[in-house]
């Protein structure tokens, strides 16, 4: 039947958009929070999971510093579209 065939590629596309949302949703938040970048967490980068940052987390525990799929603020490109370039560039 067409229509089973419709609504399940309408279902996946809908859980697409609803995941795009919560990664960006999570980018902006890891933005507005620059201080725990220095938190020890592993990011994804293009050669593949590197642990990045510099203080232990606390004991009591804290927010993950990466989104779910790994993306970092400390990582991201520095000069690239819409970056300001970076300083010593």
């Amino acid at each position: 039947m067409v229509i089973p065939m419709v609504l399940k590629d309408l279902w996946r596309r809908l859980h697409e958009f609803h995941e795009e949302q919560i990664e960006i949703w999570e980018r902006i938040n890891l933005l507005n929070r620059p201080w725990e970048e220095e938190i020890l967490h592993w990011a994804r980068a293009e050669e593949g999971w590197v642990l990045h940052g510099r203080i232990p987390p606390p004991a009591r525990g804290h927010r993950t510093s990466v989104t779910r799929r790994g993306w970092c603020p400390g990582l991201r490109p520095r000069g690239g579209a819409g970056q300001p370039p970076s300083a010593s560039s």
